[in-house]
């Protein structure tokens, strides 16, 4: 079978998945991207690690920072696709031109098409309207869904309406990699020097600095908590940096906040390695996987209620807390628990970073994305 992946762009974190869906496929791979990179985007690209066809479409892109939007105009997919001559399609969502244009090619040359989908109803921020009638008829033009964890599949059925198959995939990273790098650092001869360098419990936060992902309300409840022995490494740059870094002056958390910058995907098992907790407070977030990254590596996490990968990776009690992501003192009285749990955390560090990369490995991510486009398969032959 010989299957096009269309998607925004081919970030590092999902090579690996593509990696092993090529490598399990009865046939061939080929994933088509609107674009090189977006804004915020700072990875290094390392095409090198691919062993799969791709290739970026040209195109014209423009941004909305304000929403988080990009808008990628491209040409050239009819061509593309012909010359591949797919058997299937996958496409990566329906809020680009260039998912339209693959839905139609497949339409034209009646072939089917997967649906692989991500956001859930905490992260859609069109729910009604023009735009939700655009999206029912677009998923109601595929043939199965492939969704991200089960509050997506949960959503994408709600958003077709009807009787929609859709087959539960998961959202991650290669879990071994993040678990392996931070046990090395941990067991190296300048992790201890490195780690004497912060306060006793050590939070982690990883992402952009945007007001969405609310590093604020962490910010000020740690400030609330006003414990010394607390203190907070922050991985990460954006238009909000120089914000955050004056709060904390304010704040009088100089001594206790910590600002690394942007680090690239190689370089944060260190971080991770360094942390004891992952706080993730996101006011919306798709999935954040993040929250795969600190449990790879034996993190404990307080995740929001609003990240979609809460409801699929953590275990209330076990290997991290939800929380509310306007609940200042909510999140207070965690941190406060912490602290004086911090013993038990470290131990059962192990444990949690085991069971992460059994549970939500590439493989069983691959294996959810190729069960998907099977059943759209064999939908499409039953006709």
């Amino acid at each position: 079978m010989r299957v096009a992946v269309l998607t925004n762009i081919l970030s590092p974190y999902r090579v690996p998945l593509f990696n092993a869906v090529a490598q399990r496929l009865d046939g061939e791979l080929l994933v088509l991207c609107a674009a090189q990179t977006e804004p915020l985007r700072l990875w290094e690209q390392q095409p090198s690690a691919a062993r799969f066809r791709w290739h970026v479409l040209p195109g014209v892109h423009r941004a909305w920072m304000v929403d988080e939007w990009h808008l990628h105009l491209n040409w050239g997919l009819g061509r593309s696709l012909r010359d591949f001559e797919p058997d299937l399609i996958v496409v990566g969502g329906y809020d680009q031109p260039v998912y339209w244009q693959g839905l139609l090619f497949a339409r034209r040359r009646r072939i089917p098409v997967a649906l692989w989908y991500e956001s859930w109803e905490g992260s859609a921020q069109r729910r009604r309207g023009i735009v939700f009638a655009l999206k029912r008829a677009f998923v109601r033009r595929t043939s199965v869904g492939i969704a991200f964890g089960s509050r997506a599949a949960a959503w994408l059925r709600q958003i077709h309406g009807g009787e929609f198959p859709v087959v539960l995939s998961l959202n991650t990273v290669d879990m071994e990699f993040f678990r392996h790098h931070a046990e090395r650092f941990r067991r190296s001869p300048e992790f201890l020097a490195q780690r004497a360098l912060y306060p006793e419990l050590l939070l982690l936060s990883v992402g952009s600095l945007i007001p969405r992902k609310n590093v604020r309300l962490l910010l000020e409840a740690l400030h609330r908590l006003s414990d010394p022995t607390v203190g907070l490494l922050v991985v990460g740059t954006g238009p909000q940096e120089k914000e955050l870094r004056g709060l904390c002056r304010q704040l009088g958390l100089e001594g206790r906040v910590v600002f690394a910058g942007f680090r690239q995907q190689w370089e944060l098992p260190q971080y991770y390695g360094l942390a004891d907790v992952l706080v993730l407070p996101s006011l919306r977030e798709v999935w954040g996987l993040v929250v795969n990254e600190a449990l790879a590596t034996g993190l404990y996490v307080l995740c929001s209620t609003a990240v979609g990968a809460a409801y699929d990776l953590v275990r209330p009690g076990w290997n991290g807390e939800l929380f509310a992501p306007t609940a200042m003192e909510e999140l207070v009285e965690l941190l406060s628990c912490l602290r004086t749990r911090l013993p038990e955390l470290r131990a059962r560090r192990e444990a949690i970073s085991a069971h992460a990369c059994r549970e939500f490995s590439i493989e069983r991510a691959a294996e959810g994305f190729l069960e998907g486009i099977h059943e759209a398969w064999r939908r499409a032959r039953r006709g």
